[in-house]
């Protein structure tokens, strides 16, 4: 198994960059049973960030662009369940990504609550709580 760091997964899919994007696709598509990819949850948290604050990605085509690359054939990702409940949760528009992912996670390892400052993530996340 090989490790992806964010750079190389943005550049394989934004394909905006002459000699890097091609060097990352072609990683990518050089992945095989014997020799898998793996993303680790704050890989895919860059990577989501990074298209929504520096590409101004809209909601449906981030998403879009996220389920593509979990689908990406021989990429493992880890917490894959979790990630999938916290992006359906974001296509539907009822929590942000990262914030149900950090929710999702804590409660995974044992959290009742996760406390926030984020109003919107503890009026959609059953499991935040606003601290006040």
């Amino acid at each position: 198994m090989i490790g992806l760091d964010t750079n190389v997964l943005l550049r394989a899919v934004l394909d905006d960059d002459p000699v890097q994007s091609p060097s990352a696709q072609s990683l990518l598509e050089s992945l095989q049973e014997q020799r898998r990819g793996f993303v680790n949850t704050p890989v895919l948290m860059e990577f989501f960030w990074v298209l929504r604050t520096n590409y101004k990605l809209p909601r449906a085509m981030l998403a879009r662009t996220m389920r593509i690359l979990l689908e990406v054939e021989h990429l493992e990702f880890e917490a894959l369940e979790t990630i999938g409940r916290a992006l359906a949760m974001f296509e539907r528009g009822i929590a942000d990504f990262p914030d149900a992912v950090i929710a999702f996670r804590n409660a995974e390892y044992g959290a009742n609550t996760t406390y926030t400052f984020d109003r919107n993530a503890a009026k959609a996340i059953p499991s935040m709580e606003l601290l006040s």
